[in-house]
């Protein structure tokens, strides 16, 4: 089955250009990352966070990007 494409533009475009890894920092014990995607980040986050986030990532001009969240996620985006 081959892939949907996306409704989002915005989506679509952090998708081609990067890799979402976050951590969670509060469980110590747990070691390891997961991946997401644009849309599945942007219901872990909150719609007016994501935004922000996405903005930065595409208008800033660096490779990679780390934010950090509540003090239990640490959010990096690199580019591919």
């Amino acid at each position: 089955m081959p892939a949907q494409k996306s409704h989002n533009p915005t989506n679509a475009k952090i998708n081609k250009n990067f890799v979402i890894r976050i951590q969670e920092t509060a469980k110590l014990n747990k070691s390891g990352t997961m991946l997401f995607s644009a849309s599945k980040y942007r219901k872990l986050v909150g719609e007016e966070m994501a935004e922000t986030h996405f903005y930065k990532a595409l208008n800033g001009g660096l490779d990679k990007y780390t934010f950090k969240l509540r003090n239990r996620l640490k959010i990096d985006f690199h580019g591919k």
